[in-house]
């Protein structure tokens, strides 16, 4: 039987931690990543390129990992010849991603609704989620650590008009 003061402990922590701990919240080195890539898209334009953080409003862990994403680069993040500019939007106020160069989608975000907006946009969608790329509207789901891996969806970048350079296909893994 558990002690008391281990119980204690154990509801002291319960209430200390964060409640979003299954989280994942970008990093700097994942953002990164997301910029080399989109330079791999087939006619990516090189200087700026602007990445569409889609978040869900009502979700707290979802504003959360917006809120962090979005401090990576608040004045743009220099990735090879590219500058990364990082803007949240809300997955209601995106009707279509056309008008980025690529999305961010971070956990909670409804992936039907993301589905729609990506639809034969050209626009890749990037995720620390796998489950996004695996089952969702994500076209590539990438993660710095403990090392990196990056996967990609092709039944998910065709339906969204994205190609990829050949170089980069042959770099990552499919899902």
């Amino acid at each position: 039987m558990l002690s008391r003061s281990v119980l204690s402990l154990v509801a002291l922590a319960i209430n200390i931690l964060p409640h979003r701990s299954l989280a994942a919240d970008a990093t700097v080195q994942d953002m990164q990543i997301v910029g080399r890539a989109l330079s791999f898209k087939n006619g990516q334009k090189k200087g700026a390129i602007t990445l569409a953080v889609v978040y869900a409003g009502a979700s707290e862990q979802s504003n959360a990992e917006m809120q962090a994403a979005v401090a990576i680069s608040r004045n743009g993040l220099k990735v090879g010849d590219n500058l990364l500019r990082i803007v949240p939007v809300e997955q209601s106020q995106l009707s279509s991603a056309s008008g980025y160069d690529g999305v961010f989608s971070v956990g909670g975000v409804d992936q039907e609704r993301l589905r729609k907006a990506l639809n034969r946009s050209g626009t890749p969608c990037f995720t620390l989620e796998a489950a996004q790329v695996k089952g969702g509207a994500c076209t590539v789901a990438v993660r710095s650590r403990p090392a990196v891996s990056i996967s990609i969806n092709s039944g998910n970048a065709a339906a969204t008009g994205v190609g990829f350079a050949t170089a980069f296909i042959m770099m990552v893994r499919e899902i």
